[in-house]
């Protein structure tokens, strides 16, 4: 039986995890957030006036009928589309674990450090925005977009339970900071805590 590594639970605040950091599609948690606003800005995918932005409504149609047929997909399929879209997988499993499920994404050499254990929450939200992107914008870098869509979420793409606001990290040990030492906060599931993007 395998098991999520206690630095690789990804996007979870519970208990046992010295390493809370969300788990992505890429290594898209330390990408310049600002780059990549400008770059959906750009793309027609995000509308910015002054120090707000949204979706553009044809965009988040579209990403939440993905987030839709996503979820409704088996454990196994889910796994095989999120492969599809991550830039440096070559492989994936559906693995569940007590009450939580996960992609697990992974370099093939069979060592857990090439290992990436996504939340299938995470899963579904950028897979469907990263197969929405590809649909409609000509972005190279779509998983780490997608990562970055995330902020954008209103509910649990799985639960369907309207995201809370709080402290990025897990319920046990340091909350998450910036490079400056700023504290994090982080769009998480109140039902399966799950975490889906930190900001500051």
């Amino acid at each position: 039986m395998r098991a999520a590594p206690a630095d690789s639970v990804s996007g979870t605040d519970g208990a046992g995890s010295d390493h809370p950091g969300p788990a992505t599609l890429a290594d898209a948690t330390t990408a310049d957030g600002e780059a990549i606003l400008a770059d959906l800005v750009e793309a027609g995918v995000v509308g910015a006036s002054g120090d707000d932005a949204r979706p553009a409504d044809r965009f988040d149609d579209r990403w939440k009928t993905e987030i839709e047929r996503l979820r409704e997909r088996s454990p196994a399929a889910l796994a095989t589309a999120t492969l599809a879209v991550a830039p440096t997988a070559t492989a994936a499993e559906a693995v569940t674990e007590g009450d939580r499920s996960f992609v697990v994404l992974s370099d093939g050499s069979g060592d857990p450090a090439g290992e990436v254990w996504v939340r299938r929450p995470v899963a579904v939200a950028e897979t469907a925005a990263a197969r929405t992107l590809a649909a409609t914008t000509d972005l190279e870098r779509r998983a780490v977009a997608a990562h970055g869509l995330s902020v954008f979420l209103d509910d649990c793409p799985v639960c369907e339970r309207a995201l809370e606001t709080r402290k990025a990290g897990g319920c046990c040990g340091p909350p998450r900071t910036d490079a400056e030492g700023h504290s994090l906060r982080a769009l998480v599931c109140p039902d399966c805590r799950t975490q889906f993007v930190a900001f500051e």
